[in-house]
């Protein structure tokens, strides 16, 4: 109950983060701060860029890559065009870590981790944690798609699917 409140807070936070045409570009453990209330706070907008004119679409020069390699959509890693789609799938990692304790891919050098990214699939979340709801795996599954265009379109996407959860003890 408690990781899928986490999820949906995230979720809400970049749902209205899209409305407003902002892309965080560095979702991470880090930057998803409790406050005691039980209050989730999406932190560091350090990297985060308005889509909202054609000019601001291009969120990356070519050949630059920011963010955090653990946590890097595939996109990202390649330097290219950014959405609100790219911050679910560094969602994705980040719930992946939670809920199985370790991040879907690791390596030796950040250039490794970025191309498990690109080029892998993450072991399969309902295998290492079968005690889990399976549609709960398939949900952080869907975050870590390879392509955007499979993955959730934005956060109220993966509220939806949440609420269908029925998980006791969650708001």
């Amino acid at each position: 109950a408690v990781a899928v409140d986490i999820i949906r807070q995230a979720s809400a936070a970049l749902a209205k983060a899209a409305e407003q045409g902002i892309v965080h570009r560095d979702i991470k453990p880090e930057n998803l701060m409790m406050a005691t209330s039980g209050e989730l706070k999406v932190a560091d907008f350090g990297l985060a860029r308005l889509t909202q004119t054609p000019e601001q679409l291009k969120l990356t020069q070519v050949g630059v890559t920011m963010g955090s390699p653990l946590y890097m959509s595939p996109e990202q890693a390649e330097g290219k065009q950014l959405d609100p789609r790219s911050d679910i799938y560094s969602l994705g990692v980040t719930c992946y870590q939670m809920l199985a304790g370790h991040p879907p891919f690791s390596g030796d050098t950040p250039l490794g981790v970025a191309m498990k990214h690109l080029k892998t699939e993450a072991d399969s979340l309902e295998d290492l944690r079968p005690d889990l709801p399976a549609a709960l795996c398939r949900m952080v599954h869907k975050m870590l798609n390879k392509a955007p265009a499979d993955r959730y379109a934005n956060g109220m996407e993966i509220i939806r699917d949440l609420r269908q959860l029925n998980i006791e003890g969650e708001s």
